[in-house]
């Protein structure tokens, strides 16, 4: 037997979507398991007016429950071997009798067959129960009051195969009406489950959402041109409507001469619409959606001038702003609150201007006048018009106006770079650190730190941002002074552990979305302030990690580093390290240590280890023969001082300790 619920309602807004795609399904399979309903499959979807779900395989009744009760004590049921008056009350109040009777734990336990009702009567428990279980992020309310869900219900059909399943919620009984597409469709009973999507197609109603999907992209293939396929845009267009129809229209010549960003952002912005290209040129073609299968010239109409009017819009922004100047919008900037308790957006860009000036020092970049210049503007077209209604264009507008004006290419583009976690320019990259570092720490300052799910201001995204910034351009630089400069910027009281700790903990998240291991990401987490060398050991102890080699490494390296974690002196005297196994390992060490440091130095990590892996017999041969707690004082401090000079050497690396001893070493993988 098949079920199906529909709800219909007014208008869902799209953001209600995802959240209520995942959560239909899953609610009702909670609600089917606890009622012991067994079922083949469940599917669900929805439309701008509709909610639905099907549940396919259902048995006509479930099979029969098995009740167990708990009733007294042992040496309260019986005495003496029989009965007594509490055991009775409790067999005649279950309805069981003493045949039913197990004893367990020293208690008596009853077991009975219950009969389940038909699922029909059940689902129309079940139903209303599964309604009410939908959370919403702005539920409303109608009638007195008294209803609410995530807009006014009009109408609830409700199916079991052909029979009404019979219910009454928010002031409405359930039936098997429901009604097709608003303008094109018309009322119309659904007779089974199976008609359901067949039946509302044929009234201009497209249910399923992937089928409506790809009903938009087949209308988005035209000949000749190429469509600015906006996956975004299409998830819009397939929650906003139930038949989505294509409407291509054109506006007017004149606006080419904008920005192509200008025009793509406008053409998206107020209309849902989609551009298009020919020969890698934006043309005066558009592509709208209706929602209806009758396409009509006053509709195009309608598109085209609501199109021009807002290129016209944005033409006039656009000149106006040319006539103005970084160095005003940069004045603006002082009137713009960038956060409360951090200041204004000008006092912003002065902090990232001197960040930028320190990474820049830090890495050796060639040209700090140059990444302080480009800096300074870095925020200015926040000022601007045309940003003011395009929020989106923030950075592209920066970029746009200071090609125009004359500035450096690099620096141009880095004002739209700086907003990314990709960027094409090192100055990009360099504002884009100070950015984010400046929010980062400005927040834990003033006491915004993410906790748990919440993280208002985005700051473990920048964080990671960071991390990825300066792995692609190979930054290699302490990061803790960074923090610090950023800390003493902000002019105010705080501690900056708590960012440290914060970076360090996101360092091992950033190498975990990397594909580092997490053994891995967690050996090499102490990195954390040196992000380059951090993320390059990772990787290469990632693709040698299951070998045999690091494995028997590994063993070594715990024995090293447990013995010495208590002692913290360096210092050893060679002279008085004398046995053979001793001296041995001491003459390795020191030779794999001038490779190590070598190959760490340029970056070549790979190298390091197999370094690192020569040490391994010569540790293992060491602790065989030599006992390194003897009862000498000044030999005992002299091994512990060797034994810590090798720990650092391995940690410089990696604390092998972290990796995982679950891990199946010798040529296999982890299970």
């Amino acid at each position: 037997m098949d079920a199906l619920l529909e709800i219909y309602l007014e208008d869902l807004p799209p953001s209600e979507f995802p959240s209520l795609l995942l959560l239909m399904e899953e609610n009702m399979k909670t609600l089917l398991e606890k009622e012991g309903i067994p079922y083949g499959s469940i599917g669900s979807g929805m439309t701008v007016r509709r909610l639905y779900i099907v549940v396919e395989g259902l048995p006509e009744k479930p099979p029969p429950k098995v009740e167990e009760r708990k009733g007294p004590p042992f040496n309260v049921a019986y005495v003496d071997g029989k009965p007594t008056r509490a055991l009775e009350g409790f067999l005649r109040k279950f309805g069981v009798s003493l045949e039913n009777v197990q004893v367990k734990d020293g208690y008596v336990y009853a077991k009975k067959v219950v009969e389940s009702e038909e699922t029909r009567k059940i689902l129309a428990r079940l139903f209303p129960e599964f309604i009410r279980s939908l959370r919403f992020k702005r539920p409303m309310k109608w009638g007195t009051g008294e209803y609410e869900f995530v807009r006014p219900v009009h109408g609830i059909t409700a199916l079991l195969n052909d029979q009404v399943v019979e219910f009454e919620i928010f002031g409405l009984k359930s039936g098997r009406e429901t009604l097709g597409h608003r303008f094109f469709g018309k009322r119309l009973e659904i007779q089974r489950p199976e008609n359901y999507e067949e039946a509302l197609k044929e009234q201009y109603v497209i249910v399923d959402i992937r089928e409506r999907k790809r009903f938009v992209r087949e209308q988005l293939k035209v000949d000749g041109v190429r469509i600015d396929e906006d996956e975004n845009l299409i998830e819009e267009v397939v929650y906003l409507t139930e038949y989505p129809k294509a409407v291509v229209g054109n506006f007017e010549n004149r606006y080419l001469s904008l920005p192509e960003e200008v025009i793509i952002t406008t053409v998206k912005h107020h209309e849902r619409t989609f551009a298009t290209f020919e020969n890698g040129k934006v043309t005066t073609t558009f592509i709208g959606f209706q929602d209806g299968p009758q396409s009509s010239e006053n509709i195009r109409k309608g598109f085209e001038r609501v199109i021009n009017a807002r290129l016209e819009d944005a033409r006039y922004y656009y000149e106006e702003d040319l006539k103005s100047s970084f160095e005003r919008w940069n004045e603006q900037l002082k009137e713009m609150i960038f956060q409360e308790k951090l200041g204004t957006l000008h006092d912003k860009v002065q902090r990232i201007k001197e960040l930028s000036a320190h990474i820049a020092k830090e890495i050796s970049y060639p040209d700090v006048i140059r990444v302080e210049r480009a800096a300074s503007i870095s925020k200015a077209d926040i000022s601007s018009k045309v940003v003011y209604e395009f929020p989106e264009l923030q950075g592209v507008m920066g970029r746009i106006y200071a090609l125009k004006w004359g500035e450096d290419y690099e620096v141009a583009w880095s004002i739209q770079d700086q907003y990314s976690e990709n960027p094409k320019t090192e100055i990009g990259g360099i504002i884009g650190v100070a950015d984010r570092v400046d929010t980062i720490v400005g927040n834990f300052l003033i006491g915004n730190v993410p906790s748990g799910s919440k993280d208002p201001y985005g700051l473990r995204a920048k964080a990671d941002a960071v991390y990825s910034i300066i792995r692609k351009f190979r930054w290699d630089f302490e990061i803790g002074s960074l923090l610090e400069k950023a800390a003493e910027l902000m002019k105010m009281k705080g501690d900056v552990k708590k960012v440290e700790e914060f970076m360090k903990s996101r360092f091992r998240a950033f190498l975990e979305s990397r594909g580092i291991l997490w053994d891995v990401a967690r050996a090499v987490e102490h990195l954390w302030a040196t992000p380059l060398r951090g993320t390059l050991s990772a990787e290469a102890l990632n693709e040698v990690v299951d070998s045999p080699e690091v494995a028997a490494l590994r063993v070594g390296f715990e024995r090293v580093h447990n013995m010495t974690a208590k002692h913290e002196s360096r210092e050893y005297d060679g002279a008085l390290l004398k046995e053979e196994a001793e001296v041995e390992l001491m003459n390795e060490f020191l030779r794999v240590k001038t490779e190590v440091e070598s190959a760490v130095e340029n970056l070549d990590y790979d190298s390091a280890y197999r370094a690192l892996i020569e040490l391994k017999p010569y540790i293992d041969r060491y602790f065989d023969e030599v006992f390194v707690m003897v009862g000498r004082e000044d030999l005992r401090r002299s091994r512990l001082g060797f034994l810590k000079n090798i720990d650092d050497l391995f940690m410089s690396l990696a604390n092998l300790a972290e990796i995982s001893k679950n891990r199946l070493f010798e040529g296999r993988i982890q299970s």
